[in-house]
């Protein structure tokens, strides 16, 4: 898992997915499209980075498969939140590799007491009598 994991980074700006918000007129859903599809704890640690907004002009932000879209004014996107995204999605691959690295140790050690278990009984064998 974590020798897999390539940083995940927005590669685009999706200009044609660009749609007026459901919600509120004056803003729109803005698409970034993203170099892969996120895992879904990837995602979590997205979520949990966009959670304290950092200044008044703060938007909501999600993740939908291989975009970021996010709720905004045109022009904010340059002034504003493109630099918050990429600080979030930093900080996900940051979590998101720290929690493949705990999980790849974690596995090495239960491997590792598997292997020692299994030499115990390759021992046993030879010291076991079945007549």
């Amino acid at each position: 898992m974590e020798t897999d994991f390539i940083d995940i980074r927005i590669v685009s700006l999706e200009d044609d997915l660009m749609v007026a918000s459901p919600r509120d007129p004056t803003l729109f859903y803005v698409y970034l499209k993203l170099s892969a599809t996120p895992p879904p704890l990837w995602q979590h640690h997205f979520r949990n980075s966009r959670k304290v907004s950092r200044h008044p002009r703060w938007r909501e932000a999600w993740i939908d498969r291989k975009f970021i879209i996010v709720e905004c004014l045109t022009d904010e996107l340059e002034k504003y939140h493109l630099n918050d995204l990429k600080q979030d999605i930093a900080q996900a691959n940051k979590a998101f590799r720290e929690y493949a690295r705990q999980q790849a140790h974690a596995e090495k050690q239960k491997e590792n007491m598997h292997h020692g278990e299994r030499e115990k009984l390759r021992e046993m064998k030879g010291r076991l009598n079945f007549d």
